[in-house]
């Protein structure tokens, strides 16, 4: 593999229904409200197309089952597939059996669709962390190339300072090697501040987003940028919940296509897939 310009970040979306968040945590209302996806996805591949970038796309596999023509429109548009797995449940509240045929289902779904093998997975909620590490030696073992499952801050509900912040591969325990991309964080000392993802890109003013990739590409790394199609959507249905997540949910997301289009005019975006294709492997730190 070719070394990669420092420039050269990767831009992800996790693909899953605009209610998802709200079927995990048993709150209703939405039934009554139809799918907004199709427009949602459709926005970003406008977007991507004017800025002549490709990403990479992380479908939930029971989205894609039920809406597969949404997943070979992405595909079609020449972006990477990713899984997402395929119920959405967080990692530690699984066993590795289950584990295992969760991410199955979906890659083995995914790859029907695609036709390409499926290389990269992301837990729902980043949810891989040290009480659910055996997750990537079972992704290894799946033939999984790369996780992006890994939250480096301890300001997330499954995150620590301890991880590494910058993509790297690691050794496994069973004698395999997996890449692994984390979620993008602002080192301001010696904490760890999300960034440039979610809400955390919405919420936030646009320069902890800007100063945070800047960090990562000063230290000659790919910057994670990752979005959900609803995080485009200001007009989505607003549902009653909990002060907390209706904050996480619904704020500045007037915000997000703007801030979207700033860094992409600011910086050079592709696939993760890409990037470990054209990153050379001694700048992938092992650890």
């Amino acid at each position: 593999m070719n070394e990669i310009n420092s420039d050269f970040h990767a831009l992800t979306f996790d693909v899953e229904d605009w209610y998802q968040g709200f079927l995990y945590r048993g709150i209703g209302g939405w039934e009554k409200y139809g799918s907004r996806e199709e427009k949602n996805v459709q926005k970003i591949l406008d977007i991507l197309d004017t800025h002549n970038t490709k990403a990479t796309f992380f479908v939930l596999g029971s989205f894609a089952e039920a809406n597969p023509e949404i997943v070979q429109l992405i595909h079609k548009k020449g972006h990477e597939i990713a899984s997402h797995g395929h119920s959405h449940v967080h990692v530690p509240k699984l066993t590795p059996k289950d584990f295992r045929e969760d991410i199955k289902r979906s890659k083995n779904f995914l790859e029907d669709i695609t036709n390409e093998k499926i290389i990269g997975y992301r837990a729902a909620s980043w949810s891989i962390n040290k009480d659910s590490y055996w997750g990537l030696e079972i992704l290894a073992e799946e033939n999984f190339i790369y996780d992006s499952s890994i939250f480096p801050s301890s300001f997330h509900p499954f995150g620590s300072n301890y991880f590494n912040r910058f993509p790297h591969q690691i050794n496994l325990l069973n004698n395999k090697k997996i890449y692994e991309f984390p979620a993008q964080v602002l080192s301001i000392g010696k904490i760890k501040f999300p960034a440039a993802g979610g809400f955390y890109l919405r919420a936030l003013p646009y320069i902890f987003s800007k100063y945070a990739i800047k960090q990562s590409a000063k230290k000659n790394f790919p910057a994670m940028v990752y979005l959900h199609p609803y995080d485009l959507d200001p007009d989505v249905p607003k549902l009653k919940t909990k002060f907390t997540f209706r904050i996480i949910r619904y704020y500045n997301l007037n915000k997000t296509e703007v801030y979207l289009k700033m860094l992409l005019k600011n910086f050079t975006f592709s696939s993760i897939k890409e990037i470990i294709e054209k990153k050379s492997s001694n700048k992938l730190i092992e650890k």
